[in-house]
């Protein structure tokens, strides 16, 4: 069973958090919840609380088979997905046909990430150099950062050995196995160093039932720097797909 925080009553809402990160990058979320939404917010294998299992290999089907199993466990199955980043290909990966709604905020592209090869020992790097650590995750955020960021850096530096090169190479090798049928909404900031528009593009054009929004003013990470965009619009998204 994965450790996870809950908030909220209603419609289940399980928020998927990305590389380098863990379940308290939704905090402020969770602290103000979008009305009629009851959020779960796991730590997936290897991140924050939730222990690898023995022989664990970082993949996407991986981390998505470990969603569902939760989601089975609390009474969610049929919950809206969230992912930020990696978790946006988790979501996409783990998303099925009693899935209600899909959320990709920032995400990773269906067709995959590359990293390229020289960066790969940097990432390695990280878990020894927690400052080079806390600027890469600055970047991650560059428009506003909670008081608790210090927090979401060491949560970072505690990510099983094998994630720190493991994810960024699951990510470049995953390639989406189906497109989810139901409403899609792909959030981009345009501030991102990471994720391209073009990315965010071919992503809302990956699914039969998605759409595009734009959010100026904003970089890779809207659950830290605008929860309160974020709840605005997941609480607008939650009126579309209810019923």
């Amino acid at each position: 069973m994965l450790s996870y925080l809950e908030a909220g009553s209603g419609t289940p809402v399980a928020l998927v958090h990305g590389n380098f990160a863990c379940k308290e990058w939704w905090r402020s979320l969770l602290e103000d919840p979008p009305p009629g939404a009851r959020l779960l917010a796991p730590d997936l294998p290897g991140f924050g609380e939730s222990p690898a299992p023995e022989g664990f290999v970082p993949s996407i089907p991986a981390y998505a088979q470990a969603l569902r199993d939760f989601l089975r466990a609390v009474g969610a199955e049929e919950a809206v997905l969230v992912g930020h980043s990696l978790g946006g290909a988790v979501a996409t990966e783990a998303a099925e046909e009693r899935t209600r709604g899909l959320v990709l905020l920032n995400a990773a592209p269906p067709s995959g990430l590359p990293t390229p090869e020289a960066y790969y020992p940097v990432l390695e790097s990280y878990r020894q150099d927690r400052k080079a650590l806390e600027r890469a995750l600055e970047a991650m955020a560059p428009t506003q950062r909670p008081p608790w960021f210090p927090e979401l850096v060491d949560c970072a530096q505690r990510m099983h050995p094998a994630h720190y090169q493991g994810n960024a190479r699951a990510l470049a090798h995953w390639r989406a196995s189906r497109a989810y049928g139901g409403p899609v909404l792909v959030l981009y900031g345009t501030l991102d160093p990471l994720i391209s528009r073009e990315m965010a593009e071919a992503t809302a054009a990956f699914f039969p039932k998605a759409r595009l929004q734009v959010l100026e003013g904003v970089g890779h990470s809207l659950n830290l720097e605008n929860p309160g965009l974020l709840k605005a619009i997941l609480e607008g998204f939650l009126k579309e797909v209810a019923g």
